[in-house]
């Protein structure tokens, strides 16, 4: 999938290498207020992607780490684009596909799909690169946040 990157919007401003929240839904306000003040999403993203959440779960158990992909509707979106957030404490969301199953998660991959059609495309990419936990450990361990983009880059081209 070479043209990933030429159809989504992620910069260093997109990136949180340090949040510090208390729960899942703390930390999804937070970066979905990243990606607003980044004029990508309007001020309903926010509450709009924390709905989702508790309706379809987006927790995912790697080998050795917890991710989450939130995303929501096109509707609120401006700029088709991912926010990646770092927590120093992970943080506990309900496994996609078995809301019963807590996952500690460290990272979260936030989507702003513009496109619909586009949003299988873009989870499935995500999920082929969650298939190496060295790549996504490699993102949690950068040193800035524009080495955390670089990282993501190259993990998805």
């Amino acid at each position: 999938m070479a043209d990933f990157w030429d159809e989504m919007y992620l910069d260093e401003h997109l990136v949180d290498l340090e949040m510090d929240e208390p729960d899942n839904f703390s930390a999804l306000a937070a970066l979905a207020d990243r990606l607003e003040e980044n004029q990508c999403v309007n001020g309903a993203f926010s509450l709009a992607i924390q709905e989702r959440e508790k309706e379809f779960a987006t927790g995912l158990p790697l080998e050795h780490i917890g991710v989450a992909i939130p995303h929501t509707d096109s509707e609120y979106v401006f700029k088709q684009s991912m926010a990646i957030g770092i927590l120093k404490q992970p943080v506990m969301f309900e496994m996609m596909g078995s809301p019963e199953v807590l996952v500690p998660v460290k990272i979260m991959f936030m989507l702003a799909i513009k496109e619909p059609k586009k949003q299988l495309e873009f989870l499935q990419a995500l999920i082929d690169m969650f298939q190496t936990d060295e790549k996504v450990l490699a993102i949690i361990q950068a040193k800035s946040a524009a080495e955390a983009v670089k990282k993501m880059k190259q993990n998805l081209n």
